[in-house]
């Protein structure tokens, strides 16, 4: 009997550890899965509607050397409210706006997929005309995704001298970075539309906040959901 009993616990204990394997493997192919599709859509956008700007002269040369086909874009997706590109990242995405949950796990293209889209806050006006302008996107730890490299960002392997452009229909805006740090999902300071920003920085940029600017913030997880990253910049007078 006690016999019976030590194979009839020893093979629970195999069946447990094959699930625990098979939903292990699962896990795994869904999320790659998902990663091939969310880079895939990315890269077939950028085909899509990002034109290459030619410059005049040497001295000219910009990070910023590319424009949008916004006619194709909204053709693609009627929720593009502009393009986000960050030099020395792989942030170079569109912007979607609907309300806040239904970009958190859809793509530019309106598929599924758990990574999400790059979106802004649905309480935000879509010319970027509020004081503070909220987008927010995914950080997937491992590959350069969607706001992924804002850890980069907040642990200072990009430097303090960091630029942010902003592409519209009818404009385009440069930000400077200011200020980043970590925030408690709790804290809805650096979420709130009508909020000026001064300095808050866990280390000095070359930038600093000016009152009469205005302030784009980015907002993504950090190592999971009990903390996120807050990135701050002003908007260039120009």
């Amino acid at each position: 009997m006690k016999k019976k009993y030590q194979v009839y616990i020893i093979n629970i204990i195999i069946f447990i550890l094959i699930c625990t394997f098979l939903f292990s493997t699962y896990c795994f192919i869904r999320i790659t899965y998902f990663k091939e599709s969310s880079k895939k859509a990315n890269e077939k956008i950028i085909k899509e509607v990002i034109i290459p700007k030619e410059p005049s002269s040497e001295e000219n040369k910009s990070d910023d050397d590319f424009e949008i086909n916004f006619k194709k874009l909204k053709e693609i997706n009627q929720d593009v409210v502009g393009w986000i590109y960050i030099p020395g990242t792989s942030i170079n995405y569109p912007i979607v706006k609907r309300d806040n949950w239904y970009y958190l796990n859809h793509d530019i293209y309106k598929k599924y997929n758990i990574l999400g889209s790059i979106f802004m806050n649905e309480f935000n006006k879509n010319d970027f005309s509020d004081n503070n302008t909220i987008l927010f996107g995914h950080n997937n730890h491992q590959d350069h995704l969607m706001f992924t490299d804002l850890k980069d960002i907040y642990d200072g392997i990009l430097g303090n001298e960091l630029s942010i452009y902003i592409y519209t229909e009818k404009e385009s805006f440069t930000y400077q970075i200011y200020s980043v740090y970590l925030s408690s999902p709790s804290d809805e300071t650096p979420l709130n539309i009508k909020t000026n920003f001064f300095e808050r920085t866990e280390r000095k940029f070359l930038y600093e906040k000016s009152d009469s600017m205005k302030t784009l913030t980015l907002s993504t997880c950090y190592k999971d959901s009990s903390q996120r990253i807050i990135v701050h910049a002003s908007r260039i007078v120009q």
